[in-house]
């Protein structure tokens, strides 16, 4: 029997390539650098190590596919799998990606395969779990390796989160995880994305996150650490695996430092290992960092922190549930410009309690920040209510939405408009400091 594990196709049907941060949101780009711009499918990595590590010697086949990594489209995507015959599929897909794989899911019963069941993780389906039924999918809630584990008889810990350390390594011997790059952030070619705690203690209203780990305001408990050890483990496995191309790893998670005890304590680890030869890049709130926490990373050679600014207006901090204190974030891009530390910051434009007045100044404020030398990269695009969410639930309640076709819910174009910031209104704003 084979089971396959297969992460969402790569093309839509208008030809756009898909971006897909796994289960939470994906963008589409006309191209990609090179073919680049991948995040590894790591909840889909760690079900397909554990379903190897757990399930009984030679009772299935377990097999990993990343359409999206591929670029395939939904048609090619069907040929991919159908030469694999599967009779179980594990799936996971963003709003953008639904229809599509739903179709790739389709076709491979049309031809006989998916005896077994299809299994769909995400936040689209949890926020329509009666449509994903009517389509066929048998639906996991939240994170899902426990939930996977139940429906093969393999035993696990008791809580109401997984517990980090019961997973294996990420899968990676059908897919090469050094292969997964994103260009544009990371400080140096062949660092590996890698998931040293997962979950997040906010619950910002604009976040599929929250939702992911039991609802908005149900989901601050959420963030859990991995043992500082394993982690170590796993930096010297990749290295030694990918000896003479890995030069660190990037930790993409939604808060490496939402526990900065647990941070100072990986640091002195990677430090006391030598694993500190290597470069480090991490997804990070600002608000828990301290100057010592910030040295200790440089001497732990982490060379970019990259922080969700989101917006500098008060108006949009208390409408998305993300206040941004802006002294506290210029004091922390002061201390890593001290210490050698690159900062990326993300900003969004049209979001709740947007004016366009107040996005053009968060914007020119970031400019300046640059040309103080204390912001090296920034990525602004436009703020989209993905379904299951409080904003979407509330821009639909109040009319605002303007379309509920998925595949423009891509971050590039406002699907959104505000009686004052209209839809092309936001849209030229965020055009306008493209090049900046």
């Amino acid at each position: 029997m084979n089971i396959v594990i297969a992460n969402s196709v790569g093309r839509l049907d208008n030809g756009d390539l898909v971006v897909e941060f796994p289960s939470r949101w994906s963008s589409a780009v006309a191209h990609k650098v090179d073919g680049r711009f991948d995040f590894y499918p790591y909840e889909l990595g760690l079900t397909a190590a554990m379903l190897k590590r757990d399930l009984p010697p030679n009772w299935a086949n377990v097999i990993m596919v990343d359409g999206c990594h591929e670029c395939l489209s939904a048609e090619q995507y069907i040929e991919r799998l159908s030469k694999l015959e599967p009779v179980i599929l594990i799936t996971e897909c963003s709003a953008l990606t639904y229809p599509a794989m739903t179709r790739v899911a389709r076709g491979l019963r049309e031809r006989g395969m998916l005896t077994g069941g299809a299994f769909l993780a995400g936040p689209y389906g949890m926020y329509n779990p009666a449509q994903a039924m009517k389509d066929g999918w048998s639906l996991l809630q939240g994170e899902y390796e426990y939930q996977i584990a139940d429906a093969f008889r393999i035993a696990h810990p008791i809580g109401d989160y997984v517990d980090l350390d019961w997973l294996p390594f990420a899968e990676d011997d059908d897919v090469s995880r050094i292969e997964y790059e994103e260009p544009f952030g990371n400080p140096y070619p062949g660092m590996v994305q890698m998931y040293a705690s997962r979950g997040c203690p906010l619950a910002c209203k604009f976040c599929v996150v929250p939702m992911y780990y039991g609802g908005h305001g149900k989901s601050h408990k959420s963030h859990r650490v991995r043992n500082v050890d394993s982690v170590c483990d796993e930096l010297e496995y990749l290295a030694n695996k990918y000896s003479g191309r890995f030069n660190g790893a990037y930790f993409h998670e939604e808060t490496h430092n939402a526990n900065p005890v647990w941070l100072d304590s990986l640091c002195d680890r990677i430090i006391d290992r030598g694993l500190n030869r290597y470069a480090y890049d991490a997804m990070c709130g600002y608000w828990t960092f301290t100057q010592p926490l910030i040295r200790k990373m440089a001497m732990a050679n982490y060379k970019n922190i990259r922080i969700g600014i989101e917006s500098l207006s008060d108006g949009v901090g208390k409408r998305i549930g993300k206040v941004v204190f802006e002294d506290k974030l210029i004091k922390v891009l002061e201390w890593c410009k001290a210490y050698g530390i690159r900062t990326y910051g993300t900003l969004q434009v049209g979001a709740q309690g947007a004016t366009e007045k107040g996005d053009m100044e968060t914007l020119d404020s970031v400019l300046e920040l640059r040309h103080r030398g204390l912001l090296d990269i920034w990525q602004h695009s436009i703020s989209t209510p993905q379904p299951g969410t409080p904003f979407y639930d509330e821009v639909k309640q109040a009319g605002y939405l303007i379309t509920e076709d998925i595949s423009r819910f891509n971050g590039v174009q406002s699907v959104v408009s505000w009686p004052d910031y209209p839809a092309d209104r936001i849209n030229a704003v965020r055009r306008a400091y493209l090049s900046a």
